[in-house]
């Protein structure tokens, strides 16, 4: 990866493995038909699906040049940037990063990188799988950062739990604190083979939002029907990508997300990992569903040929590459707009990845004049990508040159975002979502959108 100071964004083909390709010419002398045939060698790099293993045909969308999104600096300096490739199987369908990036790089330098996924849907997940195909179910795995929630609930519906530590050993003398990145490693054969030796198995084995993170979803599935009793389950849940594809939303990209499922992908999957499913729920959200899908072991552990397609997903996903020029031009000149004649006018409210990914997808550094943020752990420091440091909304709160502030918050708390801001607006601050789709967003004037 090498760190250039431009950032764009265009339609490519990826690389992922390297492949030689020989290159022949020929040319003619002294007015003979002699040929000469020169043979040159050059590097094509290619890419199989994660699914089907069919090769990538070389479509999709190229963001370059973009800083890890969990790289937050004390200091104003350059930052070290990669390109993310993204493209659709077209046997499959599944959407995919070409090549993640090494877990090394992602893995965050700061304790406090942390993140949150929703709960409010899991008294129902429960209630679905104990009145149903987990009725005498008395235990419960857990097998990632996310799962404490679902088996904190079976726990009150009388079963054993127990969160097992998946994560393979790190010796970095405390200068990386490992997360999803580590423990989508720890998804692999050996490791929960050497578990299941200690813990034995359970009725109900929960995997929730680290599916996506995978290197290699289809083993991962497949290693843990190891944790899996007889007649028990397995319950993953992932977020599905049609809400995001749909509104053309790129700041969803993200270099720590591999999958980008949707319900189709997710069945496939489980499919080509030897699983039936069950039941597969869809729970509404802002802007991202959850797709929770309760999957038994078949009797085989070779699953079926994942070889259907489904042409309105390609269609989906072809229209999201094609919107992103348009989609960039319509924001950098909103954006730039916004500033204003000094360029210092427009601040940006919640900085996580999404937000980094928004300023770096479509080079709007230079325009951010405020980076805001009420969690003290970022207070100070400098979000990747952004020329400057993340301060509290009080102290936003006395910056004269604001004239529009972006939210990068989830639709449901932004009226609590607005309350807290109400003085911006009693002074003529305009506000704007910077998620496609969302009442008042940035891109609902673009007509695109409409």
């Amino acid at each position: 990866m090498s760190t250039p100071t431009d950032t764009g964004v265009e339609a490519c083909s990826f690389p992922c493995q390297e492949q030689l390709l020989s290159q022949r010419s020929t040319a003619s002398s002294g007015g003979a038909a002699e040929k000469n045939v020169v043979e040159s060698m050059r590097t094509a790099p290619v890419f199989h699906c994660r699914l089907c293993n069919r090769l990538l045909d070389n479509r999709g969308l190229l963001l370059t040049q973009i800083p890890i999104c969990n790289r937050f600096t004390t200091s104003k300096e350059p930052v070290e940037r990669h390109d993310l490739h993204l493209d659709q199987c077209a046997r499959c369908q599944l959407i995919q990063l070409c090549e993640p990036l090494p877990v090394d790089k992602v893995m965050p330098r700061l304790p406090w990188i942390k993140y949150r996924e929703p709960e409010g849907h899991l008294d129902s997940v429960v209630d679905r799988l104990l009145s149903a195909h987990c009725s005498k179910a008395g235990s419960s795995f857990g097998v990632g950062p996310f799962d404490q929630p679902l088996l904190c609930r079976l726990e009150q519906r009388g079963l054993s739990s127990l969160v097992l530590e998946t994560r393979p050993p790190q010796s970095d003398g405390g200068a990386r604190f490992p997360y999803l990145e580590t423990w989508q490693l720890g998804l692999n054969a050996a490791i929960l083979a050497g578990i299941a030796d200690t813990r034995g198995k359970a009725d109900i084995v929960s995997c929730r939002y680290l599916l996506e993170h995978c290197h290699d979803p289809l083993g991962a599935l497949r290693a843990l029907r190891q944790l899996v009793s007889v007649d028990g389950v397995l319950i993953v849940e992932v977020p599905d990508s049609t809400k995001f594809l749909a509104a053309r939303d790129f700041s969803f990209i993200w270099e720590e997300h591999i999958s980008y499922f949707v319900e189709s992908t997710l069945r496939l999957l489980a499919a080509k990992a030897g699983y039936a499913v069950l039941d597969l729920h869809r729970y509404p959200g802002d802007l991202e569903d959850a797709l929770v899908a309760v999957l038994r072991p078949s009797a085989s552990e070779s699953g079926a040929d994942a070889a259907q397609t489904c042409s309105s997903q390609s269609d989906l996903f072809r229209s999201y590459v094609s919107s992103l020029p348009q989609t960039r031009d319509f924001v950098r000149s909103s954006v730039a707009a916004a500033a204003g004649p000094s360029g210092d006018g427009v601040a940006l409210f919640g900085i996580g990845h999404q937000a980094v990914m928004f300023v770096n997808a479509f080079d709007l550094s230079k325009y951010v004049a405020a980076a805001v943020d009420d969690d003290p752990n970022k207070c100070g420091y400098f979000p990747p990508g952004l020329r400057v440091p993340v301060i509290p909304s009080q102290a936003l709160l006395q910056d004269n040159r604001i004239q529009t502030c972006l939210l990068a918050v989830a639709p449901g708390i932004e009226h609590k975002i607005r309350d807290k801001l109400a003085p911006l607006a009693e002074r003529g601050v305009q506000f704007h979502s910077i998620f496609a789709g969302v009442p008042g967003s940035l891109l609902s004037r673009s007509s695109s959108w409409r």
